[in-house]
């Protein structure tokens, strides 16, 4: 049985429609399509979770971004709304000064040493600084005149009387101390005195106070340094406002206290990130465009806070700035913890007061969560690397096994119905049916040719041995004919011939005239004559008949 009829002993049972979906380009087709969409949804997903990852970074950095406008807005604008009361308030102490010496009919260099003169402005005074201090957010206001209430004790150039009133706590409602000023004046109007409270206040704890005095101009505010009041545990920062009197002497000061406590509930932020630490550090004595400004961070000279539903963590000593990751962003560390973050500058208030914001997270935090990320990205591309293969495996079975199973059939001859064989599989094997007929043919046909050509053989060797037969005859017929002496001495003679002799007896056994050997070897006429005498004595012949003669009878010779 062929494979030809084997697979068309039943074409009524086929259909167009049933081979068609046997086609092993329909079913590719189809797979195919089907893995195709598998992997662009896997893909989908992939890049969903890859932009999803990048995305998040992004946010990531623009919250930092977003946390750092807030606070500085808020900063900028808590100091902003100190800076109107305190020039309100200046104006209020300076008119309340001068009318009491306008009063008393006195200069203002005639208050010191006068302890009269002294109390009785702070109580002229004191509504003002309370009143001042109650209105506003921060944690205490202060007057500073610039007279002592003795001259004559040792430090008495650097110890200024007058009014400093400290809020116990943040609270609107919480109680006043006095820091520094007459106890009798703070009893007398329900403030108790600190537990740290001294008479005057020492300008050499204020940093740069003589440096600030000698450059104030009259309504304007300034900032002193961050630093820790004597006494306390506070670190603070002042908001200064110069009092002058009319022809321009320097009468004191008096302004605002923003302790680290009011900083840090008053600024403490609201975030979605988990650990926020928020940092104002005092740089603006580092010259314009300097990094100094930015490598250190002194706990000392800086306040800190956090998010306003948690904790946060304080800087452990100095924070030192290790890296500048980009104009903004910066690796920070202290002895403890790492931090990621940004910093920038911020203005205030006031004329160029500029401090420096930091905006940190723990390092930690932004590694575990790009940790995460990497870990969400890798467990889904393995994911979708095991769906794919798994994917692959199952349309490879679907479509591998028909057609191993057709050719086991068509192996082992079994029956098989046409409509479930692989039409390609069925026009394949008939391709082959047919290649082996006309094999089959081609054999037949060469094989006939064969035996054609044995037989055409065998005649040309009958042929050939007759004609040898008849050759040798005539080479022994001819022998007859000639001299054996001449016709062995002709023999002897060829070893003699030199090269070229030797060249132009072969031309001559080939068939050649005298012309063409002249014109083969360059050579002129007599040098030809002149060769051919030379061969004809050292072969014993006198004629080219003869030389030809005697060639023939060794040619046959050999060739027996």
């Amino acid at each position: 049985m062929t494979f030809f009829s084997f697979l068309h002993r039943k074409p009524g049972e086929s259909s167009e429609l049933t081979r068609k979906r046997n086609s092993l380009r329909y079913k590719l087709f189809q797979y195919m399509f089907l893995l195709a969409v598998l992997l662009m949804a896997a893909f989908l997903i992939g890049l969903s979770v890859i932009v999803t990852a990048l995305r998040q970074r992004n946010t990531f950095r623009s919250s930092l971004q977003m946390q750092m406008t807030v606070f500085s807005q808020d900063i900028s604008s808590e100091f902003e709304t100190l800076e109107a009361t305190g020039l309100q308030m200046s104006l209020s102490v300076t008119d309340e000064i001068r009318n009491y010496l306008n009063g008393k009919h006195i200069s203002f260099s005639e208050i010191n040493d006068s302890e009269a003169h002294l109390r009785a402005l702070q109580e002229s005074v004191f509504d003002t600084i309370r009143d001042s201090l109650l209105q506003t957010d921060s944690s205490g206001a202060f007057l500073l005149l610039d007279a002592t209430v003795n001259t004559g004790l040792s430090g008495a150039d650097c110890s200024r009387s007058g009014l400093y009133i400290r809020k116990n706590s943040p609270d609107s409602g919480s109680e006043l101390l006095l820091y520094r000023g007459i106890t009798e004046i703070g009893k007398k109007n329900n403030v108790m005195p600190h537990r740290k409270w001294t008479l005057e206040f020492h300008t050499q704890n204020l940093p740069g106070y003589d440096t600030w005095k000698s450059s104030a101009q009259p309504d304007t505010c300034s900032f002193s340094d961050i630093f820790v009041l004597p006494g306390t545990s506070d670190k603070v920062l002042l908001l200064l406002f110069p009092l002058f009197s009319p022809d321009g002497t320097f009468i004191g000061v008096c302004g605002f206290e923003m302790n680290d406590s009011f900083f840090r509930q008053k600024m403490a932020q609201p975030t979605t990130l988990r650990h926020l630490t928020c940092i104002l550090a005092d740089i603006h004595n580092a010259p314009e465009g300097q990094d100094s400004g930015t490598l250190k961070i002194d706990p000392a000279n800086s306040m800190s806070c956090g998010t306003t539903d948690g904790y946060y963590l304080a800087p452990a000593g100095t924070l030192t700035v290790t890296k500048k990751l980009s104009e903004k962003q910066v690796l920070c560390t202290d002895r403890v913890t790492s931090y990621l973050g940004i910093t920038e500058k911020v203005k205030l208030a006031g004329l160029n007061e500029w401090f420096r914001a930091y905006i940190l997270i723990p390092l930690c935090d932004y590694q575990r969560m790009i940790f995460r990320e990497a870990a969400e990205v890798l467990l889904i591309f393995a994911v979708l690397l095991c769906l794919s293969l798994l994917c692959c495996r199952y349309f490879s079975r679907r479509l591998l096994n028909p057609i191993l199973k057709n050719l086991e059939q068509l192996k082992n001859r079994e029956q098989t119905d046409t409509a479930e064989m692989i039409p390609e599989i069925a026009e394949l094997f008939t391709l082959f049916s047919e290649i082996e007929n006309d094999r089959k043919a081609e054999t037949s046909a060469l094989e006939n040719e064969i035996e054609n050509a044995r037989k055409e053989l065998s005649r040309v060797n009958r042929e050939y041995d007759d004609a040898k037969r008849e050759l040798s005859r005539l080479v022994y017929a001819r022998k007859k004919e000639v001299d054996p002496e001449s016709y062995q001495l002709f023999l002897n003679g060829l070893n003699t011939l030199t090269r070229t002799e030797k060249k132009i007896f072969l031309l001559y056994l080939s068939g050649k005239g005298t012309k063409e050997i002249m014109e083969e070897n360059n050579i002129k006429e007599s040098t030809l004559r002149y060769h051919n005498r030379n061969i004809y004595s050292k072969l014993g012949i006198n004629s080219m008949k003869q030389l030809l003669r005697y060639a023939a009878i060794m040619n046959g010779e050999n060739s027996d």
